[in-house]
């Protein structure tokens, strides 16, 4: 067990700057989760966690574009830019075996759990299909971002395949056609969501749920990863060569919009706020990756281990720690109601030890003997 344990701080064959990306996904995730028990923290602290958890999916999204975009790409190229059925069915099969059994697993206990409050419609959940078109029930509200995914891995190859098929010339396939798909797919999805908030959101409604979490119109922050991978492999001269300028640009971009989040939902709850603003943070996120994919190691060996070690970890603490863990301590302690500031932290201290304890131990017993056997099969 304790080699267990050591293997995933392994740093070999990891990119540090996409680990710390994700790192610093997760941690704002699990900060928007629990920023219940900072009721009586100080202001500042307070304000540095509102809207953590909007700006870490939205990072989980680009950076997952980015990784799974670059497997279907270099697929894509291999097979001479065009995609058959047994190349799909291979992309899905690891997409699956990757995600849906820690999914399924975690279902599972939602469902034990909260069996007695269980939603409408609980079919929905075993097909990804609980946010297709609707706000999802306020049951594994985590579920939610895992349905943009696995609709938008479950839909690209398929489009990728039929483009490559149709702009067929000379029995030849164009390479740009990655990008060209990449780019209808972001241009259809924002269409979809200009639409469905002109024709379909009712006056009065929530913008995190309602608009935020609807997969349909969400997907474009995946297949914007996509266009990274593409810019990364095709002008990886200019790629790299003002990767720090683009650094530098996505940062402030991703500050200044996640700053004045808040101001821009209530002010401008339109086109601004529904539309451009994911847009506008997706393509902020973006230009972050030049820099962060070139940082392959760290010198800093200490600060490395945690960063990969939480960042192999992430997806388990994603699905655990808001409903099973963070909700636990809500609904018993009555929202900290009573909590002195030395208890709040304490339990906030108790909180994330566990957390990161149950993670993992779901990634060393279950997700990654899991991902050993698609390995194997795949």
């Amino acid at each position: 067990m304790y080699k267990r344990f050591i293997s995933i701080f392994d740093t070999k064959d990891r990119v540090f700057g996409l680990d710390l990306m994700r790192f610093i996904a997760i941690i704002l995730v699990v900060f928007g989760h629990v920023r219940w028990m900072t009721k009586g923290f100080p202001a500042p602290i307070r304000a540095l966690l509102h809207g953590s958890g909007i700006l870490g999916l939205e990072l989980f999204f680009v950076l997952s574009g980015f990784l799974i975009g670059g497997i279907l790409l270099k697929e894509f190229e291999k097979n001479n830019n065009s995609l058959d059925f047994s190349s799909i069915k291979n992309f899905w099969a690891r997409r699956w075996f990757r995600t849906l059994p820690n999914y399924y697993f975690i279902l599972l206990i939602y469902i034990l759990v909260y069996f007695a409050n269980k939603p409408d419609g609980l079919w929905r959940y075993f097909f990804f299909l609980q946010n297709v078109w609707n706000t999802p029930a306020y049951f594994f509200e985590e579920s939610w971002s895992l349905c943009i995914e696995e609709i938008s891995y479950l839909l690209s190859p398929l489009v990728l395949a039929l483009s490559a098929h149709v702009f067929k010339k000379d029995g030849k396939v164009n390479s740009k056609v990655f990008l060209w798909v990449s780019l209808f797919l972001i241009a259809l999805v924002t269409i979809l969501r200009i639409v469905y908030c002109n024709y379909f959101l009712e006056q009065v409604y929530r913008w995190n749920t309602a608009v935020r979490e609807v997969a349909m119109i969400r997907l474009d922050a995946i297949y914007y990863g996509f266009i990274a991978v593409y810019l990364s492999r095709k002008h990886n001269k200019l790629w790299d060569a003002y990767k720090l300028h683009l650094f530098v640009v996505g940062l402030i971009g991703v500050l200044c919009l996640m700053a004045f989040q808040k101001k821009i939902v209530e002010q401008f709850p339109g086109l601004i706020s529904n539309v451009v603003f994911f847009s506008a943070l997706s393509i902020c996120i973006a230009l972050l990756l030049p820099l962060l994919a070139s940082i392959k190691t760290t010198k800093w060996r200490v600060l490395a281990r945690p960063i990969t070690g939480i960042s192999i970890i992430s997806y388990s603490m994603y699905l655990v720690n808001g409903g099973l863990i963070s909700f636990t301590f809500m609904i018993h302690s009555n929202e900290g109601a009573n909590w002195s500031v030395p208890y709040a932290a304490l339990m906030y201290g108790v909180f994330w030890l566990l957390c990161i304890c149950s993670s993992w131990l779901i990634f060393v017993l279950f997700e990654k003997p899991m991902t050993d056997l698609r390995n194997r099969l795949h």
